[in-house]
């Protein structure tokens, strides 16, 4: 079985290094992007590889939510995290993604909250009728 392979979208380079390393060490695959529309051409060429994403909520242009939109008309399982800064967007977010957490969050939550996400798929995914 091939280690999952996250999306990591930040306009902040400093996170996307924590991503990698952390995400990495743990066994993920670890694709990145700066910023919405990078993630969205990162998604379309490794599609099939992809098995969630982790995105920051405010970037330059298309932001968390647009994303994570997009990406789920794509394939509404795809599990989708996101991370904000701004408190008060969080509970707004709650219905339109996976998980949400607010930055600074230890990293061990966000592993368990992946871990937990891609159990729930796998479990869907083997139930899903080819």
């Amino acid at each position: 079985m091939k280690n999952p392979t996250l999306l990591c979208v930040d306009d902040d380079l400093g996170i996307l290094e924590f991503y990698e390393t952390v995400l990495g060490s743990n066994g993920y695959q670890v694709l990145l992007a700066e910023d919405g529309m990078q993630a969205l051409a990162v998604f379309q060429e490794k599609v099939k590889e992809i098995d969630a994403v982790i995105s920051d909520y405010e970037m330059p242009g298309m932001n968390g939510m647009e994303l994570a939109s997009e990406l789920k008309r794509h394939n509404a399982r795809l599990p989708v995290i996101m991370i904000s800064g701004c408190v008060p967007l969080l509970d707004n977010m709650r219905h339109s993604v996976d998980a949400v957490f607010s930055k600074g969050v230890p990293a061990e939550e966000i592993l368990a909250r992946i871990e937990h996400l891609l159990c729930l798929k796998r479990e869907v995914d083997g139930c899903a009728i080819s």
